[in-house]
């Protein structure tokens, strides 16, 4: 094969590869041992007193949120503030519910609750509401002991999620 052709294979074989990547990404933790935590997508939504970081695929004409980490935020952010931001998910707030909870909504997968948190910490490195702006941050969680599947186990991952327009 002529040194020019090869060199163009290359390219193409190359360029294949790189079309074959996905976007997102995978999460980690002894979650990983009982359900799928691969995502497509990371996306970050605001609404009244509460940030949420949903790790989203498709499927189908739906959407499955592989995994959902929200915090009650409304007390820790000051008007027009929209720095980094350190949350204890596992911080007890008043009327006894936790600052942060973990949700899952998958197609065809029956509906499984995540017990409470024993720690865990959600960073941003931006509190921005801007419609199209990214979030990047990083959370890790770990479940009371107990009897559920989840008890015990731990969830963590790095994130760069896009704010819906």
């Amino acid at each position: 094969m002529p040194r020019l052709s090869r060199a163009v294979a290359l390219c193409a074989a190359l360029a294949a590869l790189g079309a074959c990547e996905r976007e997102g990404g995978e999460l980690e933790g002894s979650v990983s041992e009982v359900v799928d935590l691969r995502y497509q997508r990371a996306e970050a939504q605001w609404a009244p007193g509460e940030l949420s970081i949903n790790f989203v695929s498709p499927q189908g004409t739906g959407l499955n949120t592989i995994l959902k980490v929200s915090a009650q935020v409304g007390d820790m952010i000051p008007e027009g503030y929209t720095g980094p931001l350190v949350i204890d998910l596992a911080e007890v707030l008043e009327g006894g519910a936790q600052r942060g909870a973990i949700g899952r909504s998958v197609l065809d997968e029956p509906v499984r609750t995540f017990p409470q948190l024993a720690r865990g910490t959600l960073t941003v490195d931006s509190t921005t509401v801007d419609p199209g702006s990214r979030i990047t941050g990083d959370f890790h969680v770990t479940f009371i002991n107990g009897t559920n599947v989840y008890s015990g186990r731990t969830i963590f991952g790095s994130f760069e999620a896009t704010v819906p327009q």
